[in-house]
């Protein structure tokens, strides 16, 4: 799906018509821009699917915010947020019955991190000498997600320890955070937000439980049974799919298969017992269907229909979109937890650029335009998050290419209106074929043009075109009887 943020202030229609309320309105407005440009140089595309992806393999899907003062951001400021897909378990929350993360005691979000760039910060931070010098690596990387996180390179100046940032709120309700190593701390400080810098969603919520559930634990034991079958059969093949002689050593001392070799036998009588042909081994003949129909039934009870994989021809467009949607149901309640996600991420981003853009930031919203936004005239308080939910990209260009298609077909349009309109990647050496395709429009007008003069008053010679194909549609009789 196209996927984008916005921002509304609610409190703009009490009091439409003041100055400070068109204020504001040009202030979300320009946000809005600047939003959707962050999205895109952020790469959240990408970000949101790893985070999906995660959702499905583990049941949750985080995602987690820093401001970088270092950060080099387009223009004439330093800094920048930063926005991670990091696994979940590397999130530890305060209470595990509740799926609020906003509401938590505090957050801790664990990581690797370089010794040296820790002892950078803590000194930094003005952390004392004799705390910085007990930052050291260690290995413990047991807990964390992936095969391949023990794996890490042990030169001297790059070892890396774990380290825990725990997220609180003190008694005025901003958020203070700490980060630690196994034996000292490495910095501290009490920010101006109210939200925990982390967005979080199920896949599939579970009743009393801050974690969700993955669908692969509903699919493990078909999927078990499914490796099994095939295993089983791969092994029946083996054993039974080619034929075996079967020979008497009394008669023939050895057997040679080679083609076209004569076998000796040894005895001067009937020699039909000889030897013998064992043929292949017979499967039952309902054992591949049961397999093949327990594949599909797995694949369309999780939503992984022919239509959601691709997997037919688009010819009827629009009857594929309506199965499209219905196999979409199952993933409602997904959708609906990355909505929820991706309002609290929003919500979050302008918190930090309040706190962190300080009172007017420029940005650049293209190579030449470049906007100012003065993030005191908005009061976060007033402002919600929405969600965009674009169509998707495989079935848009199927319909713009069949409705235009359409179009052609029935004359509303010419071919090179057709060129000018179709995406790109469709038709090769497209930019040729459309020159060539205005030449002759424009040879063809004007030709018509050179044949058909406008003389006099156009409407008296559209009326008399119009009675002209009349009369020739008239029959013979019915002409002399006009006449």
């Amino acid at each position: 799906y196209d996927i984008g943020i916005g921002y509304e202030d609610t409190s703009i229609p009490c009091e439409p018509t003041s100055r400070s309320a068109q204020k504001k309105a040009e202030a979300i407005e320009t946000l809005n821009r600047v939003i959707r440009v962050m999205w895109s140089e952020y790469d959240m595309d990408r970000v949101l699917r790893q985070a999906v992806y995660d959702a499905a393999l583990s049941g949750d899907g985080v995602l987690y915010c820093y401001f970088d003062p270092t950060g080099a951001a387009k223009g004439i400021h330093k800094g920048d947020i930063v926005t991670k897909c990091i696994d979940s378990v590397n999130l530890f929350v305060s209470d595990m019955n509740d799926p609020d993360i906003q509401s938590q005691d505090f957050v801790i979000i664990s990581a690797r991190e370089s010794v040296e760039k820790l002892k950078k910060e803590a000194k930094l931070f003005g952390m004392p000498a004799e705390e910085i010098a007990r930052i050291e690596g260690d290995s413990d990387t047991y807990d964390f997600a992936g095969d391949l996180s023990t794996l890490e390179n042990k030169s001297e100046g790059s070892e890396k320890t774990t380290t825990l940032i725990r997220y609180s709120r003190n008694s005025e309700g901003f958020v203070v955070f700490e980060k630690f190593t196994r034996y000292t701390r490495v910095s501290y400080g009490v920010t101006g937000l109210t939200r925990y810098p982390v967005a979080f969603f199920n896949w599939e919520r579970v009743k009393g439980s801050f974690h969700g559930e993955t669908p692969i634990s509903e699919l493990i034991h078909n999927q078990k049974y499914i490796n099994k079958s095939y295993a089983l059969a791969m092994k029946h093949m083996i054993d039974t799919a080619f034929s075996k002689v079967i020979y008497d050593k009394r008669l023939i001392p050895e057997w040679d298969n080679e083609v076209g070799q004569a076998i000796g036998v040894m005895s001067g009588g009937d020699v039909s017992g000889a030897a013998t042909v064992v043929g292949v081994g017979q499967m039952q003949e309902n054992y591949l269907e049961i397999l093949e129909s327990v594949i599909k039934n797995t694949k369309e009870m999780t939503g992984a229909t022919e239509v959601a994989l691709g997997e037919v021809d688009p010819t009827n467009t629009s009857a594929i979109l309506a199965l499209r949607e219905t196999s979409e149901l199952s993933l409602d309640c997904v959708r609906t937890s990355i909505n929820g996600c991706l309002k609290e991420l929003a919500m979050i981003w302008l918190e930090m650029m309040k706190e962190y853009f300080g009172g007017e930031r420029q940005f650049y919203v293209d190579k030449n335009t470049a906007v100012c936004i003065d993030f005191q005239r908005i009061c976060p308080e007033n402002v919600v998050a929405r969600v965009e939910f674009g169509a998707t990209r495989r079935f848009s260009k199927s319909v713009l290419i069949s409705t235009l298609t359409s179009l052609l077909t029935s004359g509303h349009i010419t071919f090179a209106e057709y060129l000018e309109r179709i995406p790109d990647g469709i038709i090769d050496q497209k930019d040729e074929l459309l020159l060539r395709a205005r030449r002759d429009a424009l040879h063809t007008q004007r030709h018509h043009d050179a044949e058909c003069p406008v003389s006099g008053d156009p409407r008296e010679d559209f009326e008399g075109e119009k009675v002209f194909k009349k009369k020739e549609t008239l029959s013979a009789s019915q002409v002399s009887q006009n006449e």
